[in-house]
């Protein structure tokens, strides 16, 4: 028999009873998933151990993340794993979690993030007396970066020509109009409103939600799921909401690859595939041969700033 796709270490346990599962998937961020699991820990008020789980999912790991998993586990009750013996991606494990838990809502996590003290609370304090009555299918949390900026984590599903613009012109002019649509740039991010996603490093998803716009599409190795997912969402009847209350620290790009021209030609095969998929029964099927080139010119944007960064150096 060959290996299966996954192994589960001795920390793993049934969960039941449980309101919230806090899911941590993660590939080669030793440094920054202790602090994510920290962060998290730290933040689960006592009162409420019993109703909440915490899920780490390593995609095959190469730098000391599983050793460091199995002794959090170890020191940590509260916490189960899933070792996987290949990577899988970002969205096939996230599903393997998910699957794994009888909780109502799950808190997906990067696992180069942070959550700030009261976001747990704050997701509790949410879920019981938002989500029921306004069918709310995804909340995203406010998304701070590292420098402490807000990152522009909620966005619209733009259009064809927005999206073709935005694609081209970003690495361009970053602040051109049509990338400021997109990001929602004027949006005021200290209320809380509805948008069209939020992004997947830090959200969270009510179960009864899901089981109507099924779990993420795994055919996405990385990138786009997010998207995908909150399109559902709304085809199914559920809102996404941006909620600054709960609030997470990103430290983007240390919980993926490092190398972008070989993520931006992930992103861009991720967008085809959406693309794709939203459109294979309208007549926008045909703008194919279009797409193709804006999707492939961003690629390579990507691989002449990054020669030119290199070359500074």
């Amino acid at each position: 028999m060959g290996k299966s796709k996954e192994e589960y270490l001795e920390c793993d346990a049934v969960s039941k009873n449980k309101i919230l599962a806090v899911i941590v998937v993660s590939y080669n961020s030793r440094s920054y998933l202790e602090k994510c699991i920290n962060s998290i820990v730290e933040s689960i008020p006592e009162t409420e151990e019993d109703i909440i789980e915490l899920i780490i999912v390593d995609n095959n790991s190469d730098d000391g993340s599983k050793s460091l998993i199995e002794d959090l586990c170890k020191k940590h009750a509260i916490l189960k794993s899933i070792i996987n013996v290949k990577n899988m991606g970002f969205a096939y494990a996230n599903n393997q979690a998910i699957k794994s838990s009888s909780a109502n809502y799950f808190f997906l996590l990067n696992s180069d993030t942070e959550i700030y003290e009261d976001s747990i609370e704050s997701v509790l304090e949410y879920i019981k007396n938002d989500i029921p009555s306004n069918k709310i299918g995804i909340i995203g949390p406010k998304i701070i970066n590292s420098d402490g900026t807000i990152q522009s984590s909620c966005r619209k599903f733009p259009s064809l020509i927005n999206a073709a613009a935005h694609n081209i012109l970003s690495l361009i002019n970053p602040d051109n109009k049509f990338s400021r649509q997109y990001k929602m740039a004027d949006a005021d991010r200290s209320k809380s409103f509805e948008t069209d996603w939020v992004s997947g490093s830090a959200m969270i998803i009510s179960k009864a939600a899901m089981d109507n716009s099924g779990l993420f599409d795994d055919k996405y190795f990385m990138y786009v799921e997010d998207v995908d997912l909150c399109y559902r969402m709304w085809k199914s009847g559920y809102k996404v909401v941006y909620y600054p209350k709960i609030k997470v620290l990103h430290h983007i790009g240390k919980s993926g690859n490092n190398n972008p021209v070989k993520a931006q030609k992930m992103m861009q095969k991720s967008a085809l595939r959406f693309f794709v998929k939203i459109n294979k029964k309208s007549w926008k099927i045909i703008l194919i041969p279009f797409v193709l080139p804006i999707l492939g010119f961003r690629i390579i944007l990507t691989w002449i700033n990054f020669k030119k960064k290199k070359n500074n150096f």
